[in-house]
């Protein structure tokens, strides 16, 4: 199908853009695989054929879209920005052209894309993948973590699946799911001061911190609920991740504050040891947040199941507690 010129009421000539179908495919195949040959397997032409058609989309947009460098061709900012255009127009005829829309976890083939930050991702993921492997073996998952502010963008050009986390700063358009909550725990060393004894209100605010700082605007939902109740803490050091929070406890003697479900994993990892804040804080929500667009397709509601059951399971405050009680 191509769309070229219509004869405008008036009598004018309008002319619309020449773009076909054929030239968004090749488009994206190249994108995605980032040759001309894979490009061609991917749609089932000959290479000589996704080159022709390279040149058609280079002279209708003057650009060169794609350069090469090594074995490799790398997208131009022009191709960058036309991406989840094609791909939004690509996912939407897919869904305009099936007879009946299904989707069968056995023996689908698809890419489910997942934004969450980089320390739940190493606590969810797994399990994540365990249930594709045992139930869609023909699927695959990939993390991204990008800023909140760009979400809304990702998710409706389906770039992005599924976003999850606290994501109280989400466009409140999009569509929100409650997944559970978590309570902050304390990680301390499992040779320091605390291993054999409580940690007290005056310990903790005479101790040394860890604070993690997270390098996107997800923000630190257990330090804010902190501040917003007054708690002060003495910072010796800002990380990117609990993994160097969790080692810097161990080496320091120093605490860090964490998701308890963080708390249980690093655990197994870390001579550390947890211990339960020595005041009350709010619990924090964790979400799902996905576009209106997407909701009753059958393979985004299935990844949501998957998602809600493995937080679940995540959060369940059974070994959490045992850990505390240690």
């Amino acid at each position: 199908m191509t769309l070229s010129t219509h004869q405008h009421p008036a009598g004018d000539v309008q002319h619309l853009p020449s773009v076909d179908l054929t030239m968004v495919a090749t488009f994206q195949a190249v994108l995605s695989t980032g040759t001309a040959s894979k490009a061609a397997e991917v749609l089932g032409v000959t290479q000589p054929a996704v080159s022709h058609t390279l040149r058609r989309l280079r002279d209708y947009y003057g650009d060169e879209l794609f350069v090469r460098s090594g074995n490799a061709l790398h997208p131009t900012p022009r191709a960058i920005a036309l991406a989840p255009l094609a791909s939004r127009l690509l996912r939407d005829l897919q869904l305009l052209s099936a007879r009946q829309i299904s989707f069968d976890p056995a023996t689908a083939q698809r890419q489910f894309v997942l934004c969450i930050s980089a320390d739940a991702e190493f606590a969810a993921l797994p399990m994540v993948l365990r249930t594709l492997l045992r139930k869609a073996p023909g699927c695959s998952i990939r993390g991204r973590q990008v800023p909140v502010s760009e979400l809304h963008h990702l998710l409706e050009s389906g770039e992005i699946d599924l976003a999850t986390g606290n994501l109280h700063r989400a466009n409140p358009s999009l569509r929100r799911q409650l997944l559970g909550d978590y309570p902050a725990v304390c990680l301390v060393s499992a040779s320091g001061r605390w291993a054999e004894a409580p940690l007290g209100t005056e310990d903790f605010a005479l101790a040394r911190h860890v604070v993690v700082k997270r390098i996107n605007d997800y923000g630190d939902p257990v330090g804010m609920r902190m501040q917003d109740a007054g708690i002060h803490r003495s910072i010796a050091m800002e990380v990117a991740n609990h993994f160097v929070a969790a080692e810097m406890v161990a080496e320091a003697d120093w605490i860090a504050t964490v998701p308890g479900h963080m708390a249980v994993k690093l655990s197994r990892l870390f001579p550390i040891k947890l211990r339960p804040l020595p005041f009350a804080i709010e619990s924090v929500p964790v979400h799902s947040i996905w576009h209106e667009r997407f909701h009753r397709d059958p393979g985004h509601v299935w990844i949501r199941s998957v998602v809600r059951q493995t937080w679940a399971k995540l959060l369940s405050h059974k070994p959490l507690k045992l850990l505390l009680e240690s």
